[in-house]
């Protein structure tokens, strides 16, 4: 398959035959690359405009235009309403519309929103360290933006592989044949390894027959690449504590540890996830089979998510008490001995120390003493009431 030149949308070229020509390209987004990924009938948005998406067939994606007043929607993965779609690419006034205060994506980014108020764009802002903006809720949301992908450019941006493909679809990757994805309602990426490989065309986990695993190439599906110079050199990812990157001379290209594993940066390695130490801030609701589990806190061990569908919530404990993965609760201090066993054994908390008095930011609920089960909230922070642009709430 030979790669087209990295277009801008303007000049956007649309190959309508077969996938042996060049790649029809949006941006960073390779259509015929994830129309592999997908079983034949997919149908993929477009992060150009509304107003037409991809049929993804067995030569490769065709461009469908939806009829006036109708645009393509990633919820129902068809066109509906215009007014129902929830879909802002190529708009003039993402605003139009819109009535009474509202806010929507700044298309290109994952943090970045208007504020609208009774249909007039009134202002740009941007979520908090690595909070994305979820256009369904209209909120900010913990843990799935990494602020340094974000395209400053006018070239169009895909941020998360959810963007295009509907919610509800199992697909497949381009370099892991053994990896499935799954979009989720809310626009949240769930992933896993089959043992051997994932069938695309039908569904399932299977073996390497035929043309399963002739997708995979060296191109990434998803986001653009990050440039870099010394081949070799590894480094986290900021948001998945279960991936990472390897430099091979020109850009960072991305990795999965094994089911169960995270990428420690201690050691350039996956471990286990118990003893592994990821990167501060990476979800690690990634493979618990808990409901809170410890987020990275190398100073008091005090803080932690609340895992709900793989979306991690920060929660803080009480002053002096740090929190205990497998009690599932926050735990005094006070009793030291068992708190050094547990840092000693649990890589999240690996350096945390008793008489420290910093946590981590962003506050939460403080769970009831000695162990008892945390109450966190489950709300992401509100789009304040007042006539500002900020949906931190601020």
């Amino acid at each position: 398959m030979t790669t087209g030149k990295f277009l801008s949308a303007a000049i956007l070229c649309l190959v309508l035959g077969t996938a042996l020509g060049d790649d029809v390209l949006e941006g960073n987004y390779n259509v015929t690359a994830f129309c592999t990924a997908v079983k034949t009938g997919t149908n993929l948005g477009s992060i150009v405009s509304c107003d037409y998406y991809y049929v993804c067939t067995s030569t490769g994606p065709v461009k469908t235009s939806c009829t006036s007043g109708y645009a393509f929607s990633l919820a129902t993965g068809s066109c509906t309403p215009a007014g129902q779609a929830n879909c802002y690419y190529g708009l003039e006034n993402p605003c139009l519309g819109k009535t009474g205060q509202s806010w929507v994506p700044v298309t290109g980014t994952c943090n970045q929103y208007y504020y609208c108020l009774d249909g007039v764009n009134k202002g740009q802002g941007s979520c908090k360290g690595t909070q994305s903006f979820d256009k369904i809720s209209q909120q900010c949301v913990y843990g799935n933006c990494n602020p340094a992908l974000v395209d400053s450019s006018d070239e169009p941006s895909l941020q998360s592989v959810c963007e295009v493909v509907p919610a509800g679809k199992y697909f497949g990757d381009t370099i892991n044949c053994q990896k499935w994805n799954y979009c989720q309602a809310d626009g949240t990426l769930q992933t896993a390894d089959c043992a051997t490989a994932y069938d695309v065309q039908n569904n399932l986990c299977g073996f390497d027959t035929g043309n399963v695993c002739s997708r995979v190439t060296e191109s990434e599906l998803g986001t653009a690449s990050l440039e870099c110079t010394t081949k070799g050199a590894m480094q986290p990812n900021d948001n998945v504590c279960g991936s990472y990157y390897v430099c091979n001379g020109n850009s960072l290209v991305s990795y999965d540890c094994a089911y169960g594993y995270y990428f420690d940066v201690t050691k350039n390695d996956c471990l286990p996830r118990k003893t592994a130490t990821p990167v501060a801030g990476c979800n690690r609701c990634q493979f618990a089979t808990t409901t809170w589990v410890n987020a990275v806190n190398t100073t008091s061990c005090g803080t932690y998510y609340y895992c709900n569908n793989g979306k991690a919530t920060l929660q803080t404990c009480q002053e002096d008490y740090y929190f205990n993965e497998a009690q599932q609760g926050c735990v005094p201090t006070a009793n030291e001995p068992a708190f050094n066993t547990y840092v000693s054994s649990n890589g999240a908390c690996a350096g945390a120390t008793v008489d420290s008095s910093t946590t981590a930011a962003n506050g939460g609920s403080t769970p009831a003493d000695g162990g008892a089960t945390p109450a966190p909230t489950t709300e992401a922070p509100a789009p304040t009431t007042e006539t500002t642009a900020d949906p931190n709430g601020k």
